[in-house]
Protein backbone atom coordinates (compact mmCIF):
# COMPACT_ATOMS: atom_id res chain seq x y z
CA UNK A 1 0.00 0.00 0.00
CA UNK A 2 1.19 3.79 -0.70
CA UNK A 3 2.08 5.28 2.80
CA UNK A 4 -0.75 7.56 4.25
CA UNK A 5 0.48 10.23 6.11
CA UNK A 6 -0.80 11.29 9.22
CA UNK A 7 -4.70 12.65 9.07
CA UNK A 8 -4.95 16.05 8.62
CA UNK A 9 -7.41 17.99 10.40
CA UNK A 10 -8.87 20.61 8.54
CA UNK A 11 -11.28 23.39 10.86
CA UNK A 12 -12.95 24.50 8.23
CA UNK A 13 -15.11 22.24 5.74
CA UNK A 14 -13.53 21.74 2.72
CA UNK A 15 -15.21 23.50 -0.88
CA UNK A 16 -15.59 20.33 -2.74
CA UNK A 17 -19.18 18.16 -1.93
CA UNK A 18 -19.68 15.79 1.14
CA UNK A 19 -19.87 12.21 0.64
CA UNK A 20 -23.11 12.46 2.76
CA UNK A 21 -25.09 15.49 4.38
CA UNK A 22 -27.95 14.42 6.87
CA UNK A 23 -30.25 15.70 9.32
CA UNK A 24 -30.14 14.08 12.52
CA UNK A 25 -33.99 12.95 13.62
CA UNK A 26 -34.92 12.70 17.19
CA UNK A 27 -34.82 8.54 17.23
CA UNK A 28 -31.09 8.92 16.92
CA UNK A 29 -30.80 10.98 20.61
CA UNK A 30 -28.72 9.04 23.33
CA UNK A 31 -30.09 9.27 27.07
CA UNK A 32 -28.02 12.54 27.04
CA UNK A 33 -30.42 14.38 24.89
CA UNK A 34 -27.54 14.32 22.28
CA UNK A 35 -26.82 12.72 18.79
CA UNK A 36 -25.67 8.89 19.79
CA UNK A 37 -22.03 8.32 19.16
CA UNK A 38 -23.15 4.93 17.30
CA UNK A 39 -25.50 6.97 14.58
CA UNK A 40 -22.49 8.81 13.70
CA UNK A 41 -19.98 5.97 13.59
CA UNK A 42 -22.53 4.46 11.09
CA UNK A 43 -22.84 7.68 8.99
CA UNK A 44 -18.91 8.22 9.13
CA UNK A 45 -18.65 4.33 8.12
CA UNK A 46 -21.06 5.02 4.76
CA UNK A 47 -19.51 8.13 3.89
CA UNK A 48 -16.20 6.25 3.97
CA UNK A 49 -16.90 3.51 2.11
CA UNK A 50 -18.65 5.72 -1.02
CA UNK A 51 -15.17 7.28 -2.16
CA UNK A 52 -13.85 3.83 -1.69
CA UNK A 53 -16.50 2.21 -3.98
CA UNK A 54 -15.91 4.72 -6.93
CA UNK A 55 -12.41 3.57 -6.48
CA UNK A 56 -12.53 0.29 -6.35
CA UNK A 57 -15.57 0.52 -9.15
CA UNK A 58 -16.67 -2.69 -7.12
CA UNK A 59 -18.50 -2.86 -3.55
CA UNK A 60 -16.28 -2.75 -0.29
CA UNK A 61 -16.19 -3.45 3.10
CA UNK A 62 -14.51 -2.19 6.35
CA UNK A 63 -11.53 -3.63 7.68
CA UNK A 64 -10.32 -1.63 10.02
CA UNK A 65 -11.54 1.94 11.70
CA UNK A 66 -7.75 3.30 12.33
CA UNK A 67 -8.53 6.48 14.05
CA UNK A 68 -11.74 7.62 15.24
CA UNK A 69 -12.05 11.20 17.61
CA UNK A 70 -15.43 13.18 18.40
CA UNK A 71 -14.87 16.77 18.97
CA UNK A 72 -18.24 18.03 20.11
CA UNK A 73 -21.39 16.89 20.50
CA UNK A 74 -24.46 16.96 17.51
CA UNK A 75 -27.99 17.87 18.26
CA UNK A 76 -31.15 16.94 16.44
CA UNK A 77 -31.92 19.68 13.41
CA UNK A 78 -27.95 20.43 12.38
CA UNK A 79 -27.42 19.89 9.26
CA UNK A 80 -24.43 17.40 9.54
CA UNK A 81 -21.51 17.09 6.42
CA UNK A 82 -19.36 14.05 6.04
CA UNK A 83 -16.77 15.25 3.34
CA UNK A 84 -14.56 11.75 2.70
CA UNK A 85 -11.19 11.71 0.68
CA UNK A 86 -9.33 8.41 -0.47
CA UNK A 87 -5.88 9.03 1.20
CA UNK A 88 -3.99 5.63 0.41
CA UNK A 89 -4.92 2.71 -2.20
CA UNK A 90 -3.32 -0.90 -1.38
CA UNK A 91 -3.22 -4.16 -3.73
CA UNK A 92 -6.59 -4.47 -2.51
CA UNK A 93 -7.60 -2.01 -0.08
CA UNK A 94 -8.34 1.58 0.38
CA UNK A 95 -7.88 4.10 3.10
CA UNK A 96 -10.14 7.16 3.54
CA UNK A 97 -10.00 10.19 5.71
CA UNK A 98 -13.62 11.26 7.13
CA UNK A 99 -14.28 15.08 8.58
CA UNK A 100 -17.89 15.83 9.86
CA UNK A 101 -18.94 19.77 10.43
CA UNK A 102 -21.98 20.75 11.66
CA UNK A 103 -24.10 23.40 10.42
CA UNK A 104 -26.43 25.02 13.81
CA UNK A 105 -28.42 27.34 15.03
CA UNK A 106 -30.35 29.02 12.37
CA UNK A 107 -30.89 32.82 13.60
CA UNK A 108 -27.21 33.02 14.05
CA UNK A 109 -25.87 30.12 11.86
CA UNK A 110 -22.14 28.62 12.59
CA UNK A 111 -20.12 25.43 11.53
CA UNK A 112 -18.25 23.91 13.51
CA UNK A 113 -15.92 20.39 13.41
CA UNK A 114 -17.64 17.71 15.43
CA UNK A 115 -15.49 14.04 14.13
CA UNK A 116 -12.97 12.87 11.98
CA UNK A 117 -11.51 9.76 11.44
CA UNK A 118 -9.95 7.27 9.35
CA UNK A 119 -10.99 4.20 8.06
CA UNK A 120 -9.74 1.28 5.66
CA UNK A 121 -11.91 -0.62 3.00
CA UNK A 122 -11.31 -3.88 1.36
CA UNK A 123 -12.71 -4.28 -2.54
CA UNK A 124 -14.53 -7.68 -2.58
CA UNK A 125 -16.64 -8.89 -5.76
CA UNK A 126 -20.12 -10.30 -5.82
CA UNK A 127 -19.30 -13.37 -4.28
CA UNK A 128 -17.39 -11.01 -1.19
CA UNK A 129 -14.17 -12.51 -2.11
CA UNK A 130 -11.40 -10.18 -1.98
CA UNK A 131 -10.33 -8.74 -5.32
CA UNK A 132 -7.41 -6.13 -6.93
CA UNK A 133 -8.57 -2.49 -7.08
CA UNK A 134 -7.70 -1.69 -11.07
CA UNK A 135 -6.64 1.35 -11.75
CA UNK A 136 -8.60 4.42 -11.11
CA UNK A 137 -10.95 5.79 -13.69
CA UNK A 138 -10.73 9.23 -14.99
CA UNK A 139 -14.54 9.24 -16.19
CA UNK A 140 -17.05 11.25 -14.67
CA UNK A 141 -20.58 9.22 -14.11
CA UNK A 142 -22.94 9.19 -17.00
CA UNK A 143 -26.43 10.01 -17.14
CA UNK A 144 -27.94 13.26 -16.11
CA UNK A 145 -26.03 16.39 -14.56
CA UNK A 146 -27.17 18.22 -10.85
CA UNK A 147 -28.72 21.25 -11.66
CA UNK A 148 -26.18 23.76 -10.92
CA UNK A 149 -28.31 26.34 -9.54
CA UNK A 150 -29.48 24.36 -6.88
CA UNK A 151 -27.68 23.60 -3.52
CA UNK A 152 -26.81 19.90 -2.80
CA UNK A 153 -28.09 19.91 0.86
CA UNK A 154 -28.79 16.50 1.58
CA UNK A 155 -26.69 13.51 0.42
CA UNK A 156 -28.35 10.06 1.71
CA UNK A 157 -27.88 6.15 0.91
CA UNK A 158 -30.95 4.24 1.62
CA UNK A 159 -30.77 0.87 4.28
CA UNK A 160 -32.65 -2.40 3.64
CA UNK A 161 -34.94 -0.95 6.19
CA UNK A 162 -36.01 1.85 3.69
CA UNK A 163 -37.37 -0.57 1.19
CA UNK A 164 -40.87 -1.67 0.21
CA UNK A 165 -42.06 -4.89 -0.52
CA UNK A 166 -41.12 -5.14 -4.03
CA UNK A 167 -37.43 -4.64 -3.05
CA UNK A 168 -37.15 -0.77 -4.06
CA UNK A 169 -37.15 2.12 -1.73
CA UNK A 170 -39.98 3.10 0.24
CA UNK A 171 -41.93 6.06 -1.50
CA UNK A 172 -42.88 7.50 2.07
CA UNK A 173 -38.74 7.66 2.64
CA UNK A 174 -38.05 9.79 -0.41
CA UNK A 175 -41.10 12.08 0.45
CA UNK A 176 -39.57 12.48 3.95
CA UNK A 177 -35.82 13.32 2.41
CA UNK A 178 -37.69 15.46 0.33
CA UNK A 179 -39.62 17.51 2.75
CA UNK A 180 -36.14 17.50 5.01
CA UNK A 181 -34.13 18.52 1.75
CA UNK A 182 -36.64 21.46 1.52
CA UNK A 183 -37.04 23.24 4.82
CA UNK A 184 -32.78 23.04 4.92
CA UNK A 185 -33.11 26.61 3.06
CA UNK A 186 -36.25 27.77 4.37
CA UNK A 187 -34.74 27.51 7.67
CA UNK A 188 -31.54 29.66 6.34
CA UNK A 189 -33.94 32.23 5.21
CA UNK A 190 -36.93 32.11 7.84
CA UNK A 191 -33.43 31.98 10.38
CA UNK A 192 -36.14 30.18 12.24
CA UNK A 193 -37.92 26.88 12.60
CA UNK A 194 -40.43 25.97 10.12
CA UNK A 195 -43.03 23.69 9.63
CA UNK A 196 -44.48 22.29 6.06
CA UNK A 197 -48.35 23.90 5.00
CA UNK A 198 -48.14 21.94 1.44
CA UNK A 199 -46.65 19.69 -0.90
CA UNK A 200 -47.73 21.83 -3.94
CA UNK A 201 -46.26 19.02 -6.43
CA UNK A 202 -44.52 15.48 -6.29
CA UNK A 203 -43.19 13.33 -8.82
CA UNK A 204 -41.63 9.87 -9.18
CA UNK A 205 -39.70 9.22 -12.29
CA UNK A 206 -37.44 6.43 -11.30
CA UNK A 207 -37.57 3.88 -8.78
CA UNK A 208 -34.67 4.16 -6.05
CA UNK A 209 -32.63 1.30 -4.71
CA UNK A 210 -30.82 0.26 -2.02
CA UNK A 211 -27.21 1.60 -2.36
CA UNK A 212 -27.88 4.50 -4.60
CA UNK A 213 -26.22 7.59 -3.68
CA UNK A 214 -29.26 9.53 -3.44
CA UNK A 215 -28.25 13.71 -3.70
CA UNK A 216 -31.51 15.96 -2.85
CA UNK A 217 -30.82 19.65 -4.39
CA UNK A 218 -32.87 22.52 -3.25
CA UNK A 219 -33.59 26.39 -4.23
CA UNK A 220 -36.15 29.08 -2.71
CA UNK A 221 -38.39 29.78 -5.26
CA UNK A 222 -40.50 31.88 -3.25
CA UNK A 223 -40.57 34.18 -0.13
CA UNK A 224 -43.81 35.75 1.57
CA UNK A 225 -44.54 36.94 4.92
CA UNK A 226 -44.31 34.19 6.86
CA UNK A 227 -44.12 31.12 4.11
CA UNK A 228 -41.22 30.12 1.88
CA UNK A 229 -41.40 27.62 -1.42
CA UNK A 230 -38.82 25.54 -2.16
CA UNK A 231 -38.33 23.49 -5.39
CA UNK A 232 -36.37 19.95 -4.60
CA UNK A 233 -34.39 17.80 -6.97
CA UNK A 234 -33.60 14.01 -6.35
CA UNK A 235 -31.08 12.21 -7.85
CA UNK A 236 -29.43 8.72 -7.63
CA UNK A 237 -26.11 7.54 -8.33
CA UNK A 238 -26.12 3.86 -8.88
CA UNK A 239 -23.73 1.00 -10.37
CA UNK A 240 -20.60 1.87 -9.36
CA UNK A 241 -18.23 -0.36 -11.37
CA UNK A 242 -19.72 1.65 -14.37
CA UNK A 243 -21.47 4.88 -12.33
CA UNK A 244 -24.79 6.63 -13.69
CA UNK A 245 -26.59 9.35 -12.12
CA UNK A 246 -30.24 9.71 -13.38
CA UNK A 247 -33.12 12.04 -11.96
CA UNK A 248 -35.75 10.20 -10.07
CA UNK A 249 -37.97 13.12 -7.91
CA UNK A 250 -39.06 16.39 -8.42
CA UNK A 251 -41.22 18.69 -5.95
CA UNK A 252 -42.37 22.11 -4.38
CA UNK A 253 -43.16 23.05 -1.22
CA UNK A 254 -44.47 25.16 1.05
CA UNK A 255 -43.06 25.81 4.78
CA UNK A 256 -44.48 28.60 7.33
CA UNK A 257 -41.68 30.37 10.03
CA UNK A 258 -42.82 29.81 13.13
CA UNK A 259 -41.66 30.75 16.69
CA UNK A 260 -40.49 29.22 19.62
CA UNK A 261 -44.06 28.57 20.37
CA UNK A 262 -44.74 27.31 17.03
CA UNK A 263 -46.57 30.31 16.15
CA UNK A 264 -46.43 31.73 12.95
CA UNK A 265 -43.95 34.82 12.51
CA UNK A 266 -43.05 37.13 9.95
CA UNK A 267 -40.07 36.63 8.15
CA UNK A 268 -37.22 39.19 8.91
CA UNK A 269 -38.07 40.05 11.95
CA UNK A 270 -36.29 39.15 14.94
Amino acid sequence: MSAASSPSHPTTPPATEPALRLMPMPADLNSAGDVFGGWVMAMVDIAGALPAIRRARSHVVTMAVNSFVFRQPISVGDIVSFHADVVAVGKSSITVDVHVFAERHPADPVVVKVTEARMTYVAVDRAGCKRMVGPESTLPPGGERPPLDKELVLRVVPMPADLNPSGDVFGGWIMSMVDIAGAVPAIRVARSKVATVAVDSFVFRQPVSMGDIVSFHAEVVRVGRTSITVDVEVYAQRHPENPVVVKVTEARLTYVAVDEFRAKRTIGEG
